[in-house]
C-alpha cells in the first residue's frame, strides 16, 4: 500500500509482473482501477492517487520508471477526502 500522494511535476510508469494492485485516484480518490500481470500503469503528474494490494498473502511485483530521480523530494501526501454518506 502507498498512500495518498501527489507527484509534483514528475510522471511515474509501471509494468506489473506478478501480484494485484488497486489504483484509487481523481481530485477526491473517486476513481478506482484493478491492475494484474501484464498491466502498464501511467501516473500523470499532479494527481491524487493510492494504491493497495489485492492480496493479503501475495506480493505485488512490478518494474517502476519515474521522470525524476530525486522524486522522494517530490512527493506530497494526500489527505483523503471523508467520504459522503
Amino acid at each position: 500500500m502507498a498512500r495518498a500522494h501527489i507527484h509534483v511535476d514528475f510522471e511515474v510508469m509501471l509494468y506489473i509482473l506478478a501480484g494485484r494492485v488497486r489504483h484509487e485516484y481523481g481530485p477526491a480518490l473517486e476513481r478506482a482501477l484493478d491492475n494484474e500481470a501484464g498491466d502498464f500503469i501511467f501516473i500523470e503528474p499532479g494527481v491524487p492517487h493510492e494504491v493497495f494490494n489485492l492480496s493479503e498473502t501475495e506480493p505485488v511485483v512490478a518494474v517502476v520508471a519515474r521522470s525524476d530521480a530525486s522524486e522522494w523530494e517530490h512527493i506530497v501526501p494526500f489527505e483523503r477526502p471523508p467520504k459522503r454518506a
